[in-house]
């Protein structure tokens, strides 16, 4: 039996001795002395403290400070890390860095920080930052505060051989951009302020994620921005008047600047008048608002006017994602906010497009433009008047999660309904802070019922939680009843955050109106609609939606290559993959691609039917060596380069992809588990991540002493850890048999069941929703997890992390941390007729540039949940991974071992899964032996089939 399991159950044993404490004993062990937890956390990089609107509350009766003090980024105090001085009073700092300035106030009171920025190189990911002053983040908004990069299209958008627009490549601007420091959730809709006496004082920026350029930082209040009614008082006392001319149309789709690559065109359909349209080919025509709606991403469009004067500024938009809400954007007219209701301009829903010009109930807002120079408009996303609500909410949030995971704490995570857990006396204190909450809840309801109008879908989360809430303070006895429920509202509660956090808002053009001038119309009238419907309709029977379209060569022949390659992963990658090879392969190499999009299971038909293509992309990693028993891929070792392109990928990689000497695919994704733990958890339990086996099984029991849960992957994978940690391997030396009969494989397998039998780990859970709520603080799960994580978790952000898993300690002293993979693969079909120019596209794909940018572009479409888990190594250091992050993974992807692919090796998963559901009743790895004999024989018998033995 392996050392560490059974170090493991003599804490099991130790566990169930405190079962038998009392529940307040319990209750009052889990408590860590202070300084242990300063210390804890300060390991864990983990901030402790108040929020933005406690801080303010501690200053409601302050003024702005009138001082203004800005200061060269070179005449810094102290540096620590990488910092450097590069030109002028420019610094550069990377992601390890730490600058701090010095300086003198004369007046108290409340001031902003304003930073001039310019991105560095990095990995094109937002810039992120900590801000300390006095040498100490004020609140937990100071931290992680982010500047955004500013993108432009490299060249206008160009059509295809079928007349659809291709979407231009952007490339990343650097320009010094100046700016006030906000909260990167954008709650507040004013910069982060903080107080400072009359006296000397400093402030520090602490890199976190991607290198910047520094050129000044000040620390002033923010210039008072006057109302519009003393705006317009001016423009009459001056006596400007409405503009001559005709108006001035900009197309959304031909922006200027942006914040993010994310903002791209896309196509809309739903509108006849939509510019511009076609029946049957894709155009351009908006920017959409499934991109578009992220605090503080802003574009940037210019425009000339022909005349002096007064000017509305109006939007063909449409604001269909967010039900009964409205949706807010900050206008800065060549970059400054006009008057102070631009900073919080309001878009209604509806299901069609609206034509409005900005104004409020009133009025058309006017504005002042010359003639002879360039203006820009920009429209940033902002939260408007959500802001403060929503900034509410989550501080709220973060109470409810301490309260369910105080009442986790006496009940575990399924209450007995009938027992008397006396939480009165337990959790008297949690129990009125319920009441609290649930008052929050119901203030915030009412402000969005009065707002909108209405009781719509947007407050129910509210109204359920604000109900059970006081349910519970009402009748502490309805607690464990009402339990489960609760964790479920939590997280209901925590998706209402991100959703109305959301401000989608999808633009088809700006039009800049003389003062008082028609507004264009929103929608085409009915019979121009019935007309537009009617040639789409006829077109859907004439257009191949599988061909994705692509250029032609200037030089185009009749006799060029062209190679056919099919995909199955999706349109939205498909897309990204057709973009990416009409700029960027067919013009290096001179060679077409006809990519098309079809269905998983068309390949095999296709391919035994001689109808199949000369490349297949996104191919399960067991489908390489199935194709190659019946003679179907070709062996990608015969091509003289092979060896150099190889070396892009870890050798754990190719391992599924070779067999008997041949290699059969190259990988495309590579994925592996690491473990994830909640920073803010570990800290209150004064616990540090674990790094072997000992170590894991310690943290493990002080988890489930206070009800809370480790999460383990079950069946294959969970085995294969401790096999190939332990020097073991799934087959035979030569490949021929299962080692299921084998002591090394039985240890294994006894390892994995023990966790789900003695120590209770769950089987059947969300990773994502019990991860969140702080339920499960502590699993070891595939990394891609980090995607979802990232987006459907905003409000933990910060608050956890992934780090290797834990390994056991070899002899030497090395911790050994192996762990299976999986991943997909592109291959090469054995009936191509270009081979070479299939071989010239494999290299293409798979290298470092394409790689790193299928990546950006697959984030900018579909958004965080979407980073492309690429095999290649040197393009995934290139994704937006922080420093610590992309450390982590390195050093886990060193211990990543590949499992051979056998023919027959089906049987090996299926009957492994079949042995573990046995073994979760029995706890008994003797049921894995059960199936040794019917794996093996089927090895051998596919074997046999394709002439293995012979």
């Amino acid at each position: 039996m392996n050392k560490h399991i059974r170090i493991g159950r003599r804490v099991l044993a130790g566990i169930m001795a405190l079962v038998l404490v009392s529940q307040v004993g319990i209750f009052d062990t889990v408590k860590a002395e202070e300084n242990e937890a300063a210390d804890v956390a300060s390991a864990l990089n983990y901030y402790q403290g108040s929020s933005y609107l406690e801080y303010l509350s501690g200053y409601e009766d302050a003024s702005f400070g009138k001082d203004v003090k800005e200061i060269a980024a070179a005449d810094y105090s102290e540096s620590q890390g990488d910092v450097e001085k590069t030109e002028g009073q420019i610094i550069y700092t990377g992601e390890d860095s730490e600058v701090t300035w010095e300086f003198n106030v004369q007046s108290a009171g409340l001031y902003n920080l304003m930073v001039e920025y310019m991105s560095a190189e990095g990995n094109q990911n937002g810039i992120e930052r900590n801000i300390l002053v006095d040498g100490q983040i004020l609140y937990k908004e100071m931290q992680y505060v982010s500047f955004t990069r500013t993108w432009k299209d490299v060249e206008e958008i160009k059509e295809d051989i079928n007349g659809n627009d291709i979407r231009p490549a952007q490339e990343e601007v650097q320009e010094w951009r100046k700016v006030y420091v906000y909260d990167s959730a954008r709650y507040s809709n004013a910069p982060l302020a903080f107080y400072l006496e009359a006296g000397t004082h400093t402030v520090t920026i602490q890199g976190v994620r991607e290198p910047m350029y520094l050129a000044s930082v000040t620390v002033r209040a923010e210039d008072g921005i006057r109302p519009y009614s003393e705006v317009k008082a001016e423009y009459a006392q001056k006596g400007y008047s409405a503009a001559a001319g005709e108006p001035v149309k900009i197309q959304a789709e031909n922006l200027y600047r942006k914040s993010d690559y994310t903002l791209y065109q896309t196509a809309d359909r739903s509108s006849a008048i939509t510019e511009p349209q076609h029946p049957s080919q894709v155009k351009l025509n908006q920017i959409s608002g499934n991109q578009y709606k992220l605090a503080g991403q802003w574009i940037t469009w210019e425009v000339e006017v022909p005349e002096d004067g007064l000017y509305n500024i109006a939007l063909r938009y449409k604001q269909d994602l967010l039900s009964g809400m409205f949706t807010s954007r900050t206008l800065l007219i060549d970059g400054e906010i006009p008057f102070q209701e631009a900073r919080n301009l309001s878009f209604g829903y509806s299901g069609s497009w609206q034509v409005d010009a900005l104004g409020n109930d009133e009025e058309r807002y006017e504005f002042y433009l010359t003639a002879g120079e360039v203006h820009t408009i920009t429209l940033e996303v902002t939260l408007g008047e959500l802001a403060d609500v929503i900034a509410k909410v989550d501080s709220s949030l973060t109470q409810m999660n301490q309260i369910y995971r105080e009442i986790l704490l006496i009940t575990g995570a399924e209450a007995d309904i009938y027992r008397d857990y006396n939480f009165d006396d337990m959790i008297g204190d949690t129990i009125e802070n319920m009441k609290v909450q649930a008052d929050i809840l119901k203030e915030v309801s009412v402000y969005l019922e009065e707002e909108v109008g209405a009781k719509g879908e947007q407050v129910v989360a509210l109204d359920k939680l604000n109900c059970q809430l006081e349910k519970m303070h009402e009748d502490p006895t309805q607690i464990a009843s009402n339990f489960s429920q609760y964790k479920d509202n939590i997280a209901s509660l925590a998706d209402w955050i991100a959703n109305v956090s959301e401000q989608p808002l999808s633009i088809d053009y700006i039009e800049v109106i003389p003062s008082g001038g028609e507004l264009p119309k929103a929608e085409a009238g009915f019979f121009g609609a019935v007309s537009f419907e009617v040639q789409s309709f006829i077109n859907s029977f004439f257009t191949d939606y599988s061909t994705l379209g692509q250029t032609v060569l200037a030089e185009e022949s009749e006799n060029q290559t062209t190679v056919e390659v099919w995909i199955t992963s999706g349109r939205d990658q498909s897309n990204i993959i057709r973009q990416l090879i009409n700029s960027s392969f067919t013009p290096q190499t001179g060679i077409n691609v006809d990519l098309k999009l079809v269905n998983a299971g068309t390949l095999l038909p296709s391919v035994l039917s001689s109808q199949g293509p000369d490349l297949a992309l996104g191919s399960v990693m067991g489908d390489p060596i199935n194709y190659a028993m019946r003679n179907a891929v070709v062996d990608l070792s015969q091509f003289s380069d092979y060896e150099e392109v190889a070396e892009r990928f870890h050798e754990s990689a190719m391992v599924s992809y070779t067999f008997d000497g041949a290699v059969y695919a190259l990988p495309e994704t590579q994925t592996f588990p690491m473990l994830f733990y909640r920073k803010d958890i570990l800290e209150e339990l004064g616990l540090t991540v674990p790094n072997t086996w000992d170590e894991f099984f310690e943290v493990v029991s002080i988890l489930q002493r206070n009800n809370m849960e480790v999460g383990f992957p079950q069946g294959m994978p969970g085995m294969q850890i401790f096999l190939y940690q332990n020097g073991g391997s799934l087959y035979n030396e030569d490949l021929t048999k299962a080692t299921f009969n084998e002591d090394a494989t039985l240890d294994a397998f006894q390892s994995m069941l023990d966790l789900f039998t003695t120590y209770k780990f769950p089987r059947d859970y969300s990773f994502q929703n019990r991860f969140r709520t702080g339920q499960m603080p502590l699993a070891i799960q595939d990394y891609t997890e980090y995607n979802g994580l990232s987006a459907f978790a905003p409000e933990i952000k910060g608050l956890w992390s992934m780090a290797p898993i834990p390994g056991t300690v070899e002899e030497d002293g090395e911790i050994n941390r192996a762990s299976a993979c999986s991943g997909t693969c592109a291959i090469m079909l054995r009936g191509t007729e270009c081979p070479d120019e299939a071989w010239e596209f494999l290299k293409w794909w798979t290298s470092a540039d394409v790689q790193a940018s299928f990546a950006q572009e697959m984030k900018s479409v579909l958004g965080k949940a979407a980073m492309h888990a690429t095999a290649n190594m040197e393009a995934i250091a290139s994704l937006p991974w922080t420093k610590e992050e992309y450390t982590a993974l390195y050093e886990q992807w060193q211990y990543v071992t590949g499992t051979p692919e056998v023919p027959g090796n089906y049987y090996v998963t299926r009957n492994i899964g079949f042995a573990s559901v046995s073994g979760y009743t029995t706890g008994n790895a003797d049921e894995l032996l059960h199936w040794t004999e019917e794996t093996n024989d089927e090895i051998a018998r596919k074997r046999e089939e394709f002439g293995l033995d012979q």
